[in-house]
């Protein structure tokens, strides 16, 4: 990707919600893993490599990205693999997640003072047992962990093929509804419509389903015929400006971040969108709702 391109995503992304943050700032990644389990040994060599993160996120203070290994912090999110990244300098509190080095080893633990004073290096698995902090022992506190950087899984084929083929099996089954079918399942999730402007979720549903034919101007016009005494009738004009952003997609790339409506509102046309898209692929005729 070049320059041009480059600056052409980081715009589009930036208008559509997704604040992206240019990476130009090193920060070391370390060779030796950090135990999530029982202590081990760092090695000689620290630094095996450097990664750019935002300037925004990594602060005046220094900092090192570090891999985790060992399962003692799973309950703190930490899994094998990911990257851990421990800023230096700062205080450390209780219950803050720390780098500790004891004696001449290296470990990842929960640092809390119990109530007699004592302080300890707890683990976040019930199966490992706390370090209780003594004056015998060479304990140091390095770092503070800010963050974590989640090691990205590949879904598997099977899975992904299955959600596939059921999108399809309920767009046939969709295709294959007479027009008399699809006004029920209209008339059926009208109810949920409070709005004039909410009748574009069932409208993008009809679309995905591809029993939206003539657009938003032919749905208006079949809305007003089949339900002419409805509260909110739909507008063309209205409804073509919910037609942005993530709405101007299929329901299942609706985002809230990156919707016309926010908060209950989004929440309210996913509602409709989803009770309509349920009722396109099921062919058990709906019951006609009464309308107050």
């Amino acid at each position: 990707m070049n320059g041009k391109e480059l600056n052409d995503l980081f715009k589009g992304l930036k208008e559509q919600g997704w604040n992206p943050q240019l990476c130009d700032t090193p920060i070391p990644v370390s060779l030796a893993t950090a135990q999530c389990g029982i202590p081990t040994e760092m090695g000689d060599e620290y630094i095996d490599d450097y990664i750019l993160l935002p300037k925004a996120l990594v602060g005046n203070q220094p900092e090192m990205l570090i891999p985790a290994k060992g399962d003692s912090m799973r309950d703190a999110g930490y899994e094998e693999g990911d990257l851990l990244r421990v800023r230096f300098g700062m205080m450390p509190r209780d219950n803050d997640n720390v780098l500790a080095r004891i004696d001449d080893t290296f470990t990842v633990k929960t640092l809390f003072t119990d109530e007699d004073g004592v302080r300890w290096l707890v683990p976040q698995n019930e199966k490992y047992d706390a370090i209780q902090i003594t004056e015998e022992m060479d304990v140091s506190i390095l770092g503070v962990v800010v963050y974590v950087e989640k090691m990205s899984t590949r879904a598997s084929s099977r899975a992904l093929l299955t959600s596939i083929r059921r999108t399809k099996n309920k767009q046939r089954k969709a295709i294959r509804l007479s027009e008399d079918e699809v006004n029920k399942r209209i008339v059926e999730v009208s109810s949920m419509v409070k709005h004039a402007r909410q009748w574009y979720a069932v409208y993008r549903a009809m679309a995905d389903y591809e029993v939206a034919q003539g657009g938003i101007s032919e749905f208006c016009e079949r809305i007003r015929r089949l339900l002419p005494e409805h509260e909110h009738l739909p507008e063309q004009k209205e409804l073509s400006r919910m037609a942005v952003q993530s709405f101007a997609k299929p329901v299942a790339m609706w985002q809230m971040d990156n919707a016309p409506v926010g908060g209950s509102r989004y929440r309210d046309y996913l509602n409709i969108a989803l009770a309509m898209g349920n009722l396109l692929g099921s062919h058990d005729a709906p019951k006609t709702p009464t309308q107050n």
